[in-house]
């Protein structure tokens, strides 16, 4: 390959220069229909691997992400913030799709209440997640502290607990799409009750692993962190639900 200069910051590119050093652009190579699909496909494919190698451990290995990213090994997975906002949009996007197929299910008396909770899962929701996320790596930092004390570690954990609680519960809401169809209503409340029984076993987990503590330790400070965390929950949406009122 020829010396160059970088087209999108004119900084001189060596031969065996493949990004530039000074912006980080990919060094494009000829402007044909070859060129422009070899780039394409090399980025889209490095993004696919991403996902198999961030979404996987995600569902099932608890706390992995979090200690890989602390851990300096960050360029195989998606960015934990990135995952967390995609999968956040991913899970409103398959919920509201799920709300509007029942719409024409309501009958007239029911259309108020259910046009608030229409504006507190559309409007509301999205927004207490954002705020859910800090909560989190907080009550964590405070039952879990380290030395030196730092927030980086929590948040980390909590945006990718998050984004694990937006996966669930899209591939949760795709199958209760389906069972509905069936009029499987009894097979719906066990696979909800499994969810969340998983959702509480996932999150011990996790926590013990990004956080090590003795098991007696641990079980006191994850039945305080825990407690704290869902009256937080529960209070900021019960505030938000009455300002919505």
């Amino acid at each position: 390959m020829k010396e160059g200069t970088c087209p999108n910051c004119e900084t001189l590119l060596a031969p065996a220069d493949k990004y530039c050093a000074n912006c980080g652009q990919a060094r494009i190579g000829k402007e044909d229909l070859r060129g422009f699909l070899d780039q394409f496909l090399g980025d889209y494919f490095t993004f696919d691997s991403k996902i198999v190698r961030s979404v996987v451990p995600l569902l099932w290995r608890p706390g992995f992400l979090t200690t890989e990213y602390m851990e300096g090994r960050r360029a195989r997975y998606i960015p934990p913030l990135r995952m967390f906002i995609f999968l956040s949009i991913l899970f409103f996007l398959i919920f509201g799709w799920g709300a509007s197929s029942h719409a024409g299910q309501v009958q007239v008396d029911e259309l108020e209440d259910t046009l608030f909770w229409d504006r507190f899962f559309s409007n509301i929701l999205p927004k207490l997640f954002f705020l859910f996320l800090p909560l989190l790596a907080l009550v964590l930092s405070l039952f879990y502290p380290d030395k030196p004390r730092s927030l980086v570690k929590p948040f980390i954990f909590s945006a990718h607990f998050h984004a694990f609680v937006f996966l669930v519960f899209t591939l949760y809401g795709l199958l209760s799409g389906l069972l509905a169809r069936i009029d499987a209503a009894q097979v719906n409340l066990v696979l909800i009750l499994l969810v969340l029984v998983y959702l509480l076993v996932y999150l011990w987990v996790a926590v013990r692993r990004v956080f090590p503590r003795k098991l007696g330790q641990h079980a006191l400070r994850f039945a305080g962190a825990f407690t704290a965390y869902v009256l937080l929950i529960v209070f900021s949406a019960v505030l938000a639900a009455w300002l919505l009122r």
